[in-house]
C-alpha cells in the first residue's frame, strides 16, 4: 500500500468535502509508489516543459517526466490516475513558491504535486488563452485568461473564481521567445527535427533553464531538447521507447534489451533501456529503410550478439554497435522468413519458422533441422541431446541424426496434450511448457510429461513464462502472475490497471520484473509484487 502522510490525507478530504475541483482519482487496481511500478512508453511527443530551481518537468500526452540538470537522472514517469488527463494541455509552469507543476489544458488546468502525488483538476469559463503567476502576489495562486477575462486558483482554494488581472504577470515561456533569443535556432531546425521516418517534427513548448545557461524544448517528434546558450543544434535528452509496442525482451547486466513494432507513425527499433532508467539507446536502423520488420515477436542472447526472432527472419545485432547486423531469411537457409521462436545452448541457435526449423551453428547462415517437418512452430527449447519443439499438436522432439519430429510416448497416450505450446523454460534440468491454459513439463531424465491444472481462468489465454526463484511469471491475454507448477497464480497484475496493454513477453533481473506490453514496457520492483 501508498503510505499516505497526514498532511496529503487532510488535503485529499479538504477537497472532498469542501471543494469543487476534481481530485483525480486512482483507478489502477493497487495503489503503486513511483519507483515501484513505472510505465516506459513513446516520450517523442511532448505537449509542455516547465523548469525551475530543482528539476524541469516535461508533459506528454499520458505522463509527465522530472528531470534534474544536476543530477543528470530522470524520475517518473508520473500518470495521473485518470487516463486522458493530459491530452489536452497546451503550456506548463512551476509555482514559484512550491515547486510544483501547473498545466493549461484547452479548457482548465491541472495541478501535480510531485512530494505529495497528488493530482488535481479544474474547468474554466472557457477556452484558456492564457495562465501566469503574479509576482507582486505570488501567494495568491494562478491567474488564467479565458475569452471572457481572468480569473483565479486561489492557494488553497479548490476552483477558479473570476479575479482582476495580475499586476506583473509572468506566464509559460513561448517557442517564439526561444526562437528569438537564439535566430540561427529557426534556420537549422532541418538538422535536429527529423523523426525515425524522416518527417518533420515542430517545436511545441519551450522553457528558459532556471540557470539562465539555455532552453528546453518541446516537439511532436524527436521528444525534449536542451539547447545550450550560444548552440546551434540542440541536444536530445533521451527517454523512454520509440514507438507504443514492445513485442520482446532480453536481460542484459545493467539493462535490457527491447525490440519494439513497427506502427503506422513509429519505426520498428531496437532500444537499450539501463535499470536505472538513466540511459536510453535507440537503434532503428538505417534512415532510408528503418529495421527490415514489422513485429517481434522473441529476442535472445549468444554472447555479444542479440539474436532477434521477427515477422521478416532472424536479425543478428551486435550488442556493442547494434548498427551492425545482418537479417537472415530464407536466403541464407531459413525454411520461412516468418520465425516465432529461438533458443539458443553453447553457441548453437535454432529458430522455429512458420514452416519448419532450422540451427545455426555460426553467424554466416542456417541449415535445416528436422528437414520432413513442414509445420508451424511456436517455441523451442535446446536440451543436451533434443531439441524440443512446441508445435500446433503438443511437444515433439527434434534428433539431429533424424529428418522428422519425435512425439514423445507419454504424449501418445492421452489426447488432453494435443494443443499448441507457446513458450518453454528450463527449471534447472525440468522443461516446462504453457499452452493457452496450463503448464505442461517433462521431468528430468524421463520420456514422461505432465500437464498442470488450468490456470487461464485467472490470467487469460497464457502466451509467456519466466522463471524466477522456485516458480514462474506466466503472461496471459488478462495479466501476469507469479505461481509454482501446482499452484495459480496470486495478486496478479491485470490489463487496464496495473499493465496498460496486453503482456507480450516477459524478463527478471535481479531486482525487477520487466512486461512488454502493447502500450509500452513496465519495471515493476520484485519485491512489491512476488508473493
Amino acid at each position: 500500500m501508498r503510505y499516505l502522510s497526514p498532511m496529503r490525507l487532510i488535503y485529499s478530504l479538504s477537497l472532498l468535502l469542501l471543494g469543487t475541483a476534481i481530485p483525480l482519482t486512482a483507478q489502477v487496481s493497487r495503489n503503486w509508489r513511483p519507483d515501484d511500478r513505472v510505465v516506459i512508453g513513446d516520450w517523442t511527443t511532448i505537449r509542455a516543459v516547465a523548469a525551475g530551481p530543482q528539476r524541469v518537468f516535461v508533459v506528454s500526452p499520458d505522463a509527465v517526466l522530472s528531470w534534474s540538470p544536476l543530477l543528470r537522472r530522470w524520475d517518473g514517469p508520473f500518470e495521473p490516475p485518470v487516463p486522458g488527463a493530459l491530452e489536452r494541455v497546451t503550456a506548463g509552469m512551476i509555482d514559484p513558491l512550491d515547486n510544483s507543476l501547473w498545466l493549461a489544458t484547452v479548457n482548465g488546468w491541472v495541478h501535480f504535486q510531485p512530494e505529495l502525488q497528488f493530482w488535481e483538476r479544474g474547468d474554466a469559463d472557457g477556452r484558456v488563452l492564457e495562465i501566469a503567476f503574479d509576482l507582486t502576489a505570488p501567494y495568491d495562486g494562478l491567474f488564467i485568461r479565458t475569452v471572457t477575462g481572468w480569473s483565479k486558483v486561489p492557494r488553497g482554494g479548490f476552483s477558479a473564481q473570476p479575479s482582476a488581472p495580475p499586476v506583473r504577470p509572468v506566464g509559460p515561456a513561448t517557442v517564439a521567445q526561444a526562437i528569438a533569443s537564439n535566430p540561427s535556432l529557426g534556420g537549422s531546425s532541418s538538422a535536429f527535427l527529423l523523426d525515425p521516418n524522416l518527417r518533420n517534427a515542430r517545436l511545441t513548448s519551450a522553457a528558459r533553464s532556471f540557470d539562465n545557461l539555455g532552453w528546453y524544448l518541446g516537439s511532436d517528434g524527436v521528444g525534449v531538447l536542451w539547447l545550450p546558450d550560444g548552440m546551434v543544434v540542440p541536444q536530445r535528452l533521451s527517454f523512454g521507447l520509440p514507438g507504443p509496442v514492445a513485442g520482446a525482451l532480453h536481460v542484459v547486466p545493467g539493462g535490457i534489451w527491447v525490440l519494439t513494432d513497427r506502427a503506422e507513425a513509429t519505426p520498428a527499433a531496437l532500444t537499450f533501456v539501463s535499470t536505472d532508467l538513466s540511459e536510453f539507446r535507440v537503434f532503428s536502423g538505417p534512415a532510408a529503410t528503418g529495421l527490415p520488420f514489422t513485429r517481434a515477436r522473441q529476442l535472445i542472447g549468444v554472447g555479444p550478439a542479440v539474436w532477434a526472432a521477427t515477422d521478416a527472419g532472424v536479425l543478428r545485432f551486435n550488442s556493442a554497435n547494434p548498427a551492425e547486423f545482418r537479417l537472415f531469411a530464407e536466403a541464407e537457409g531459413l525454411p520461412d522468413r516468418r520465425v516465432t521462436a529461438l533458443a539458443s545452448r553453447r553457441g548453437v541457435v535454432v529458430a522455429g519458422t512458420a514452416r519448419g526449423l532450422a540451427r545455426f551453428a555460426d553467424s554466416t547462415g542456417a541449415e535445416p533441422l528436422a528437414p520432413d517437418y513442414a509445420g508451424s512452430t511456436s517455441a523451442v527449447a535446446i536440451g543436451p541431446d533434443t531439441v524440443w519443439v512446441g508445435t500446433p499438436n503438443g511437444p515433439r522432439g527434434a534428433i539431429p541424426e533424424l529428418s522428422g519430429l519425435v512425439r514423445p510416448f507419454s504424449v501418445e497416450e492421452t489426447a488432453a496434450f494435443a494443443r499448441p505450446i507457446y513458450d518453454f523454460a528450463w527449471m534447472a534440468d525440468t522443461l516446462v511448457g504453457v499452452t493457452s491454459d496450463q503448464f505442461v513439463w517433462k521431468a528430468p531424465g524421463e520420456d514422461r510429461w505432465v500437464l498442470g491444472a488450468p490456470i487461464s481462468g485467472v490470467l487469460g489465454s497464457l502466451r509467456r513464462l519466466v522463471v524466477e526463484g522456485d516458480g514462474f511469471w506466466v503472461a496471459g491475454d488478462l495479466g501476469v502472475g507469479w505461481t509454482r507448477l501446482d499452484g495459480t497464480p496470486v495478486r496478479p497484475l491485470a490489463v487496464g490497471g496495473d499493465l496498460p496493454g496486453i503482456p507480450l513477453d516477459l524478463a527478471v533481473d535481479v531486482d525487477y520484473l520487466w512486461v512488454a506490453t502493447t502500450a509500452g514496457l513496465v519495471r515493476f520492483r520484485l519485491r512489491e509484487v512476488r508473493p
